[in-house]
């Protein structure tokens, strides 16, 4: 009885361990790859297909603009994020822009782009 309470318990704890360790870790909720509208510009809807990456503890990444293939990928200058929220910094057309997203769920954020025009980003399934 006793070997069956222990291997039990070791079940138990293994199963319980590997649910814990296959869940994602909160402060990287950000990075991965979103699919961000940028809705009402001059020049019409605008979406970008974003990566970031987190290395050495700053998120970091590449935008590209979907729908037009000889533009180039443009490098984010910067990026803050905490929880709730990140914002985006890049360049584009001689412009420094940024693009302000919170959470609205698990997989959906939204926001703007410079304060101006709605923005809203879903995370990419693959």
């Amino acid at each position: 009885m006793k070997k069956i309470l222990a291997f039990m318990f070791v079940l138990t704890t293994l199963f319980s361990a590997s649910a814990f360790a296959s869940q994602p870790d909160p402060t990287d909720f950000f990075a991965g790859k979103w699919k961000i509208v940028v809705l009402g510009t001059p020049n019409g809807d605008a979406t970008f297909a974003t990566n970031l990456v987190r290395k050495d503890g700053v998120l970091t990444g590449q935008l590209k603009i979907v729908g037009d293939d000889s533009l180039p990928a443009v490098e984010i200058s910067k990026v803050e994020d905490d929880s709730e929220k990140v914002v985006i910094y890049f360049s584009t057309q001689g412009y420094d822009v940024n693009v302000e997203l919170t959470k609205v769920d698990s997989d959906n954020l939204k926001g703007t782009l410079m304060g101006m025009f709605e923005a809203k980003g879903s995370r990419v399934k693959e």
